[in-house]
């Protein structure tokens, strides 16, 4: 049976932002509901809509790329701690535009590009690339911005 106060405080915590599976786990730790207690609250909550991984997914994927300018590693790196599966993030990363995409990633490097301080061009361009792929972005992406660039 589900204790009505916990169950409203969970309904709460996934109104207030999209949350994952993971994030609502931790929250029922933080309440001190046992782990066999558990899955009746989660199920609960999918059934009244406040928890949709694919809704979640779906959120995070566009919020990261267009607000922080994440590239696609980083993005599948943060949902795989989540306990997110591959599978139901494939296709989110699929659907990004990837002209937009380089088109980012051109915009982070030639934001970036004058504050880099480095000894030589060739410390330039690594530390440039560095920069791109710690926002995520593929060693192909960052090279050839790199060469765009013509550093």
């Amino acid at each position: 049976m589900l204790d009505k106060l916990l169950y409203e405080k969970l309904c709460h915590f996934c109104e207030y932002q999209e949350r994952c599976r993971f994030d609502v786990v931790r929250k029922c730790i933080s309440l001190k509901i046992a782990k066999g207690e558990m899955q009746p609250y989660i199920d609960q909550l999918e059934r009244s809509g406040f928890l949709d991984e694919k809704r979640y997914v779906r959120g995070f994927v566009e919020s990261k790329f267009n607000n922080k300018k994440w590239g696609a590693a980083k993005i599948k790196a943060a949902l795989s701690a989540r306990g997110i599966k591959e599978s139901q993030y494939r296709e989110h990363l699929q659907e990004l535009d990837q002209e937009e995409y380089y088109a980012t990633a051109l915009r982070l490097a030639e934001k970036k590009n004058p504050t880099i301080k480095a000894k030589s061009p060739q410390d330039h361009k690594q530390k440039l690339m560095r920069f791109l792929m710690s926002k995520g972005y593929e060693m192909a992406i960052a090279s050839r911005i790199v060469k765009a660039l013509k550093l």
